[in-house]
């Protein structure tokens, strides 16, 4: 499929898109259609069929104006990208007209022509490795009615990169657990960045006793699989602060002795997709030759019971002296990302975001649809920022100081998990403050919430959403300047 930004209208499409707005409706007097306003709501999406060779007109609604966010257009073009394939359109030409009063400073071209491509190739995919019948896609090219110019070029590349990173993000999250354990989880990455320069080094076995992993080590201790820890290093501008991207790789979570419950589990090969997020992001970071100094780091293990497995009561002592009593081997996220947050701060992070499918209670808290973030003021700000442009929205969250005494242990320095059955969320993050040196800046999300959309709607696709590949590329760009 191809996108191309040309105003020429020489392309006889098969059918032209128009993003509308549901209180802009002067749109009618230039295509003498007759128009209602229900036709402009978020995400509806209306057909005008020619007759006589004439080129159908395809109507996507994008709500009210004065509540617009780029959001919106990603989401209008994922509806319309399967309604056109739907319709087995091959050529399609898309108009701008009903939006040429957001052309100013907070929404560019450049911001329409990449939202455009992102949301049309996140809204198209499908993950069909195991299905017989393949999805279809017709669309073969997608003429954007622009001026041609080198910055819009550009847009419609990097809106590939970014649908890319996500996909590539999504594809780690649907794999069934069967096809994707650990020692294949390092195998995928090893695959993606394999002719780049990132330097890629795994720690297995040994090597994770001798770094004292031990979090890591006692949370894979019940699987036949063997953990891993991966890390990888991005440097295009040595003279630049080191950041550090954390993800939580339990490429299966049953919860370990402490077993979950008897509900479909199957969505929890999917407690991977914080690893898979931060792998998402570097994919975009590397294709948009981006300068700077990155360390990205992936603890995967799978979480099973079994005779060897870790047990509650269990003492994990961590290389930063801390003693951890494991209250709860469900709780299992926050005892990896402990060491790989020790080991940012070795290698020289001087700042650093974890990101992890870590509690339900932060579901509870916010739904489905936004991630809690806690930690650094400045870091916490500049993701809520980038995260509203780029749609993984993160919503700050307080680490209660008074909380920590619910992570008291009579017998070690804290437990893994808080007494009582409320502010989950916060107690995990004040768990995962014990591990972070007060001289490296740090922010925590948890993206329980938004790792899964359960319908197809908009760009999101049911199934792994690739959630935090876009807000950890767009953050680590923002604080690389």
């Amino acid at each position: 499929m191809n996108f191309i930004v040309d105003r020429n209208n020489g392309l006889k499409a098969q059918t032209v898109v128009y993003p509308v707005f549901k209180d802009q409706m002067d749109f009618e007097a230039i295509h003498g259609l007759t128009i209602h306003s229900h036709m402009g709501e978020s995400g509806k999406c209306t057909w005008f069929f020619g007759r006589n060779q004439e080129e159908n007109i395809l109507l996507v609604g994008l709500g009210e104006q004065k509540k617009f966010q780029m959001d919106r257009l990603r989401a209008a073009f994922g509806t319309a990208g399967r309604a056109l394939n739907q319709e087995k359109q091959k050529q399609v030409r898309v108009s701008y007209e009903c939006l040429q009063k957001l052309a100013d400073a907070s929404c560019t071209q450049v911001d329409l022509v990449m939202a455009t491509v992102e949301g049309w190739l996140l809204g198209t995919y499908a993950f069909d490795a195991y299905k017989s019948k393949k999805a279809e896609r017709h669309v073969e090219l997608v003429q954007i009615e622009l001026e041609t110019s080198d910055a819009l070029e550009q847009a419609i590349q990097l809106g590939k990169i970014r649908a890319e990173g996500v996909i590539f993000a999504r594809e780690l999250g649907n794999e069934p657990a069967n096809r994707l354990r650990p020692e294949t989880f390092v195998k995928r990455i090893r695959q993606q960045f394999s002719n780049t320069s990132v330097s890629i080094t795994v720690y297995q076995g040994e090597e994770l006793e001798k770094r004292q992993m031990n979090g890591l080590l006692s949370v894979g201790k019940g699987s036949k699989y063997p953990p891993a820890f991966v890390e990888l290093r991005y440097c295009t501008d040595p003279s630049k602060p080191l950041v550090a991207l954390v993800g939580k790789g339990m490429t299966y979570d049953a919860g370990g002795i402490s077993l979950k419950s008897g509900r479909d589990l199957s969505d929890m090969r999917m407690d991977m997709c914080g690893a898979a997020a931060v792998v998402g992001a570097l994919d975009i970071i590397v294709k948009s030759q981006m300068a700077v100094n990155l360390l990205v780091l992936v603890a995967t293990a799978e979480n099973i019971p079994d005779g060897g497995a870790m047990l509650p009561g269990d003492v994990i002592q961590y290389p930063n002296g801390v003693t951890v009593q494991v209250g709860n081997t469900d709780a299992e996220g926050r005892l990896i990302l402990a060491d790989a947050l020790i080991h940012a701060k070795n290698l020289g992070a001087v700042e650093c975001v974890d990101i992890a499918t870590l509690t339900g209670a932060c579901i509870a808290a916010l739904g489905e649809r936004m991630a809690g973030v806690w930690g650094d003021d400045a870091l916490v700000d500049d993701l809520r920022h980038v995260g509203q442009f780029a749609g993984d929205r993160v919503w700050p969250m307080p680490l209660e100081d008074e909380y920590e005494d619910l992570l008291k242990s009579h017998y070690a320095d804290i437990s893994n998990i808080g007494k009582g059955p409320y502010a989950g969320a916060i107690t995990a993050a004040l768990f995962l403050r014990k591990f972070v040196d007060p001289s490296m800046k740090w922010a925590h999300v948890d993206m329980a919430g938004p790792m899964e959309a359960t319908e197809t709607k908009g760009y999101l696709v049911a199934g792994a959403t690739g959630y935090g590949a876009r807000l950890l590329a767009d953050f680590v760009a923002v604080r690389s300047k």
